[in-house]
């Protein structure tokens, strides 16, 4: 462990070089990325490597207690370590959208106290990658891949906020996006009824009352179940039942 430990220092203090002479801002981005990575995993890795020595020393301790004269052996010092930065997947986002832009708004509490470096945000034609790093002692990350639809990159920015970080793309074409990503319109679109022109008409329409049912909230379900019940009883009635 200690082997590939200090394989893992070298390697953030490459990049940390690296990160100097680079030139391209996108270049340096990636760095940091990088070295943020790197730090998390090092860090992940020297507070196993503590906790077993702590053990072990706590051992050494108890076996040792009287040996000389039954007087109890000196205490183990036990090193001060700094709290580890972790990174957190960030889950819930707000969305909306003008002509022009499709904005995302997250809620991080004391960002605005963050120097404006910490914050690395990846713009692609289809994605958006975004690392908040050391907020109240974590990294926050947001990845979102295949974009509904592709934005322009070098128009595309962030602003910082009180407690938000709003994300703002730069629409390519002046369209009205329906969803965030196509796997969401896929999974959507899926869940609604096939309305095939040679099926019979009222089959499709109990397919699409039966998708209104599911979907809804519950006063939309008690509607849609009452109309189905007059009508029901309205047919009984018309056969003399």
């Amino acid at each position: 462990m200690a082997d590939a430990l200090n394989e893992l220092k070298l390697d953030c203090e490459e990049v940390k070089k690296l990160q100097s002479v680079a030139t391209r801002q996108k270049i340096k981005d990636l760095l940091i990325i990088e070295q943020r990575r790197l730090e998390t995993e090092i860090g992940k890795r020297t507070e196993l490597a503590q906790k077993q020595a702590e053990n072990t020393n706590g051992d050494a301790v108890t076996e040792s207690e009287g040996a000389v004269g039954g007087q109890p052996a000196s205490p183990v010092t036990k090193t001060e370590t700094k709290p580890q930065v972790y990174t957190v997947k960030i889950t819930n986002y707000g969305w909306d959208q003008s002509d022009k832009f499709v904005k995302f708004y997250i809620t991080l509490n004391g960002i605005q106290q963050l120097p404006k470096e910490n914050c690395v945000i990846k713009f692609g034609e289809k994605s958006l990658h975004v690392l908040v790093n050391n907020l109240q002692g974590k990294n926050h990350e947001l990845i979102i891949n295949n974009l509904l639809k592709p934005i322009i990159v070098e128009d595309s920015h962030f602003k910082v906020k009180t407690d938000m970080l709003v994300v703002l793309l730069k629409k390519k074409d002046k369209e009205t996006w329906a969803y965030v990503t196509q796997k969401e319109m896929k999974a959507k679109e899926a869940k609604k009824p096939n309305l095939d022109k040679n099926k019979d008409p009222s089959a499709g329409i109990m397919d699409l009352m039966k998708n209104m049912y599911e979907e809804g909230d519950d006063e939309m379900k008690r509607t849609i179940a009452k109309a189905w019940t007059e009508s029901r009883n309205k047919n009984m009635g018309d056969m003399g039942m």
